[in-house]
């Protein structure tokens, strides 16, 4: 058992239990405790705020990385449980700036008053081309409702709250709730 950024975890056999106390997962499954299971996976939602490279740290931390999004199914049932149990309440709107030794300001991490989920696909190396961060393939935008995505930006994609959980992009450095992922070992 061990505990990160106020959460404790510990490995178990059986079935992922969420919070509303449902079993969602096949008998016999392996998940931390606090995950949900869907299919060959395990979710935890981080409702603690983070940019995305720190997001995607945490969720390595537990073994995972953030959420890849295989399929349709797999994409309607996150965005349904991103609605059911995601975060209610947004953030204090605002900026956080820090200074180098010459008094200058360094670098700015953007806050959204009602932040969504990070997922795990960025176009950081190669602005434009899209990739999923787990498996280093190309992001499948007819899964995503891609409608929204400037795919020419350099940015990461997320479940956007105030859009009914679609995928959108935004600058990696914004403070965003994380929906972390583990695979199931076959």
């Amino acid at each position: 058992m061990f505990r990160a950024y106020g959460i404790q975890f510990s490995w178990k056999t059986g079935t992922c239990i969420p919070s509303n106390g449902t079993s969602m997962g096949v008998k016999g499954e392996r998940c931390p405790d606090g995950y949900t299971t869907f299919h060959k996976s395990c979710y935890l939602l981080n409702n603690q705020v983070s940019s995305w490279i720190e997001a995607n740290q945490m969720c390595l931390m537990f073994g995972g990385s953030l959420i890849e999004v295989d399929d349709n199914e797999e994409y309607s049932f996150i965005q349904g449980y991103l609605n059911e149990h995601g975060q209610e309440e947004g953030i204090l709107l605002g900026a956080f700036h820090t200074r180098n030794r010459y008094n200058s300001y360094d670098a700015t991490t953007e806050y959204k008053s009602d932040p969504g989920y990070w997922m795990g696909a960025d176009s950081i190396e190669l602005p434009g081309h899209w990739f999923w961060i787990q498996g280093k393939h190309s992001v499948d935008f007819t899964i995503l409702d891609s409608k929204e995505i400037n795919v020419t930006d350099s940015s990461c994609l997320y479940f956007d709250k105030k859009n009914m959980y679609q995928a959108r992009n935004i600058g990696c450095h914004t403070l965003m709730y994380s929906v972390c992922e583990k695979k199931i070992p076959a």
